[in-house]
C-alpha cells in the first residue's frame, strides 16, 4: 500500500512529468559564466554555469515533499538551454521567457558569440571534411559520434559518503600540490578550478534549500508540516555539503547530485547505478539505531521514484549482482526498491543483475513484477559481462561493480568514460554490399570496397569473407569518427561534474574525456545479426549446396524486391531461421557476432582506450531497415531488421525453450558493451503463484544458459491490437520497447506494429 502522501506525489508526477523546472535559466547561467564568473576555458564555463544555476535558479518546496529539489531547467526551453548552437527555436524560446529585454539580449549576445568562438579541431583529416564520410552515414551503413552526453553513472556513493565539501577539499589539496614548473600545470589548474566550481554548486544548492525550508517553517501554521520543513532544513544543511548520516540524507544527497548531473548535460540516460549497494549501509545503520524500519525505506524509494518519473525513462537503477568478494549482493534495499516500484505502478527503469548464486526470492519477486506487464525489471548476467570487461583489462573487483546505463549500456560507476552507443554498424547492409560488390543496388552508389558480387565467389567461405571485409571497412570508418569525436569533445564539450565524480580525474587534473578516467572505451552498436545469419544460411543452402537457385537469379530477385518472384521468397523463408534451436543457423549468428566483437578489439581509442561491442539496436533497427534492401532471408526491402539479438519478428516459431537456446549460442562474454534481447511471452499460462514460479524458472534457465541480457514482455498480440485500435480504453498497457518500457499508446504506429509482430511464446 502507498501512503496518502506518496499517492499525492505520484499523482503530481503523472500530471507534471518532466515539464517542471526553470525555463531559460540554464541559458541565463551560461551567460553569467561567460560574463561575470571569470570562466576562461570551456570546461570552466560549464562548471561556472552549474554554480550560477545553483545560485540564481528559482527553487521551491512543494506540499508533501520530504525529498526536495526540482530540475534546474525546463524541457519547454530545451533548445535554448541545452543546444550548443544558436537557432530560431532557441530565439523563440528565449522570447517566451520572463527575463527582461535587456537580459534576453545579453543571453542572445553571449550564446551567439559562443557559437562563433567554439573551435572545431580535427574537423578535417588530410583535407577531407565530414562529407568524405557522409555517404555511408546517410545511407544506413553506419553512424558514429564519439561525443558523449548524459549517458553516464556518476559516483553518487562518493558524494553521499564525503559530500561536495569533502570532494572540494580533495580538489584543493591537488591544487596545492601542483608544481608550477610542471608542463601540465596550466592544464591541470584549469580543470581543478572547474572541479572546485562544481563542488561549490552542490554546496550552494543544498544551503539554498535549507534556507528556504527554514523560512517556510517559520511561517507555517500546520504543526506537522512545520516539523517536516524543519527536518528538511536540517537534512539540506548536512547534504550534499557533508557526508550523509542517515538513509534519508543519503537519498537527498543523491537527488541533489542527480539534479546537477542533468543540469550539466541534459536529462536522458543519467543513470543512478547500483542504488541498493551504496544506500544499504545507511539503511542498516538506521535500522540498528531504531530510527527507520523496512516500510520507511520503501516509502523513501517510492518518493525517489516519483522525483525521477518521466514518460520516457532511461534513468536506470541497477540492483543486486555480486559484492567485490563475489558473494551475492541482494539486500533489504534491493527489495525495498522493487517493492516501491511494484506498489507505485509507474514505469521505471529498473534492472537486476543475476548470477548463478542469485536467490530464489529475488527471482520470484522479479517474476511477479514481470507478469504485471511492462517488462520491469530486466536482467544482466554477471557470468557474461564480468569476463567480457576483464578481457579488456578491467580489474576483477571493478568489473564486479559494473552497472548498466540507460537501456543496456555498460559502465564501471565512478571509474570509466564509457562512450556508450558511440557508433553503430548495420551488418545487414554490409551483407547487401557483399552481395553486390560493395554497391548499393537501390541507389547505385559505391558504399563499400569492391569485394566481388555473389556470382564471383566460388565457395560459400569466399562469400563470407567478402561480407566480413565489408564489415571491417565500415568498422574502420566508425572507429575513425569516434576517435575524432572524443578529441572534439575534449575541446568543445568537457564535462567537469562528470569528471569530478570519476576516479583519477582530480588526481590527474584532466577531464573525463581527456584521459582523466581510470578506464576509457567506446561501445559500438550492431544492427542485423539475426538477419545476416538467416541470409548466410539461405545463400549457403540455396546457392552453394542445393543449387535450387542461381546467384544471378537471387541477385535479380533482391534488386526487384522479389517483385514477381514470390515463390522464391517463400522458398527462402522456409529455410531454417535463427531462434528455433537450429545449430547451423545459430552457429552462423554466433560467428557474425564473434567477428564483430573480435574485430573491434583490434582498435584503440585516445589515451589507450579500447573498443567494445554493443550487441544492441535500440529502436534504430526500424530506421536502418528502411535503408536496407531485400535480403536473402526473405525479408523485403525497407522492412525492420531484427531487434538486437532477438530473432527477426515472427520467425522464432518452435518454442520459448528453442528460442532461448538460440540466444545462448551467441558469445555474450565477448560483448563488453552488453548484448540485448527481448523475450516475448503470452500470459495465458501464467496464473497465480504457479505462474510466478514458472516465470522464475524461465529466468533461472536464462542464467544457466549464459544469456548475457534478458528483457521480457508478457502480453498477447490480441491485447496489443485492442490497445492500438482503441487506445482510450486499452492504451494504458505497458510494454518493453527496445531497452526501455513505455505505455503502448505513446509509441509510434510503426513501433507498435513491430511489437505486435514479435512472436509471443507460450510458457
Amino acid at each position: 500500500m502507498l501512503s496518502e502522501r506518496v499517492q499525492r506525489l505520484k499523482e503530481r508526477a503523472l500530471a507534471g512529468g518532466a515539464a517542471r523546472g526553470a525555463p531559460g535559466y540554464r541559458a541565463y547561467a551560461r551567460m553569467l559564466a561567460a560574463t561575470e564568473y571569470g570562466a576562461q576555458t570551456w570546461g570552466q564555463r560549464r562548471a561556472f554555469m552549474l554554480k550560477a544555476l545553483a545560485e540564481v535558479a528559482p527553487i521551491a518546496i512543494t506540499e508533501d515533499e520530504r525529498i526536495v529539489g526540482e530540475h534546474l531547467f525546463c524541457e519547454a526551453t530545451a533548445e535554448l538551454d541545452s543546444s550548443p548552437w544558436w537557432n530560431e527555436a532557441a530565439e523563440r524560446q528565449l522570447d517566451a521567457t520572463d527575463f527582461d529585454e535587456s537580459t534576453k539580449q545579453r543571453i542572445k549576445d553571449v550564446l551567439k558569440t559562443e557559437q562563433t568562438q567554439r573551435s572545431a579541431p580535427f574537423a578535417t583529416v588530410d583535407g577531407r571534411s565530414d562529407e568524405a564520410f557522409a555517404e555511408g552515414w546517410q545511407k544506413g551503413l553506419y553512424w558514429a559520434y564519439g561525443i558523449t552526453q548524459n549517458h553516464s553513472v556518476r559516483d553518487f556513493a562518493k558524494v553521499i559518503l564525503i559530500g561536495f565539501g569533502g570532494i572540494r577539499d580533495e580538489v584543493r589539496r591537488c591544487m596545492r600540490s601542483c608544481d608550477i614548473t610542471d608542463p601540465e600545470f596550466a592544464h591541470s589548474m584549469a580543470f581543478l578550478r572547474a572541479a572546485e566550481a562544481v563542488c561549490d554548486a552542490g554546496i550552494i544548492l543544498g544551503r539554498r534549500y535549507a534556507d528556504t525550508a527554514r523560512a517556510m517553517a517559520t511561517q507555517c501554521d500546520d504543526p506537522q508540516r512545520k516539523q517536516e520543513l524543519s527536518e528538511i532544513a536540517q537534512v539540506c544543511r548536512q547534504v550534499p555539503e557533508r557526508g550523509a548520516r542517515t538513509l534519508r540524507e543519503a537519498v537527498q544527497a543523491l537527488w541533489f547530485t542527480h539534479i546537477l548531473t542533468c543540469a550539466e548535460d541534459g536529462i536522458n540516460a543519467n543513470s543512478i547505478g547500483r542504488l541498493d549497494q551504496y544506500l544499504y549501509p545507511y539503511y542498516e545503520c538506521d535500522v540498528n539505531a531504531g530510527t527507520l524500519d523496512y516500510e520507511g525505506a520503501v516509502e523513501l524509494m517510492a518518493e525517489l521514484a516519483c522525483k525521477l518519473y518521466r514518460d520516457y525513462d532511461v534513468q536506470q537503477i541497477c540492483l543486486a549482482g555480486q559484492t567485490p568478494d563475489g558473494t551475492d549482493a541482494a539486500n533489504d534495499m534491493t527489495y525495498a526498491v522493487l517493492d516501491a516500484t511494484e506498489r507505485l505502478g509507474l514505469i521505471r527503469c529498473i534492472s537486476v543483475r543475476l548470477h548463478s548464486g542469485s536467490p530464489r526470492k529475488l527471482l520470484l519477486q522479479s517474476a511477479r513484477m514481470l507478469l504485471r506487464g511492462g517488462g520491469i525489471p530486466f536482467f544482466f548476467l554477471d557470468e557474461a559481462i564480468v569476463p567480457a570487461l576483464e578481457s579488456f583489462g578491467v580489474r576483477h573487483e571493478h568489473a564486479l561493480d559494473y552497472a548498466p546505463i540507460g537501456c543496456v549500456e555498460i559502465t564501471i560507476p565512478g571509474k570509466a568514460a564509457p562512450h556508450p552507443v558511440s557508433g553503430a554498424i548495420n551488418v545487414a547492409k554490409c551483407m547487401e554490399l557483399a552481395l553486390f560488390d560493395g554497391n548499393d543496388p537501390r541507389t547505385g552508389e559505391q558504399l563499400g570496397p569492391r569485394t566481388g558480387a555473389l556470382e564471383d565467389h566460388a565457395t560459400f567461405d569466399d562469400f563470407v569473407a567478402a561480407y566480413k571485409q565489408q564489415v571491417e571497412h565500415a568498422a574502420r570508418l566508425v572507429v575513425h569518427c569516434c576517435n575524432r569525436g572524443q578529441l572534439i569533445q575534449i575541446e568543445r564539450e568537457p564535462l567537469p561534474l562528470y569528471s569530478t565524480l570519476t576516479d583519477n580525474c582530480i588526481a590527474r587534473g584532466r577531464d573525463i574525456h581527456d584521459g582523466g578516467a581510470l578506464y576509457n572505451y567506446h561501445s559500438i552498436m550492431v544492427y542485423g545479426v539475426p538477419n545476416v545469419a538467416d541470409s548466410l544460411l539461405a545463400v549457403k543452402k540455396a546457392i552453394y549446396e542445393e543449387g535450387s537457385v542461381s546467384a544471378g537469379q537471387l541477385l535479380e530477385a533482391l534488386r526487384t524486391n522479389f517483385d514477381g518472384d514470390e515463390p522464391l521468397r517463400q522458398e527462402l523463408l522456409r529455410l531454417p531461421k535463427y531462434g528455433n534451436d537450429q545449430a547451423e543457423v545459430d552457429g552462423l549468428a554466433a560467428d557474425v557476432a564473434a567477428h564483430f566483437c573480435d574485430y573491434l578489439r583490434e582498435f584503440r581509442a585516445p589515451f589507450g582506450g579500447f573498443y567494445a561491442a554493443h550487441l544492441f539496436t535500440f529502436v534504430w533497427h526500424i530506421d536502418h531497415g528502411k535503408h536496407t534492401g531485400a535480403t536473402p532471408d526473405g525479408r523485403r526491402a525497407g522492412e525492420p531488421l531484427a531487434y538486437s539479438l532477438s530473432p527477426q519478428q515472427g520467425r522464432d516459431v518452435t518454442s520459448l525453450t528453442a528460442m532461448m537456446k538460440s540466444l545462448a549460442r551467441i558469445p555474450h562474454c565477448k560483448a563488453a558493451g552488453s548484448s540485448s534481447a527481448i523475450i516475448e511471452i503470452d500470459p495465458s499460462n501464467f496464473h497465480g503463484e504457479a505462474g510466478e514460479k514458472l516465470m522464475a524458472d524461465i529466468i533461472r534457465s536464462g542464467i544457466d544458459m549464459g544469456i548475457g541480457q534478458m528483457q521480457f514482455n508478457v502480453t498477447s498480440a490480441e491485447r496489443l491490437l485492442k490497445a492500438q485500435q482503441d487506445p482510450e480504453h486499452y492504451g494504458n498497457v505497458q510494454v518493453r520497447v527496445s531497452g526501455y518500457s513505455s505505455k503502448f499508446s505513446l509509441l509510434s504506429r510503426e513501433i507498435q506494429d513491430h511489437i505486435i509482430a514479435r512472436t509471443k511464446h507460450w510458457g
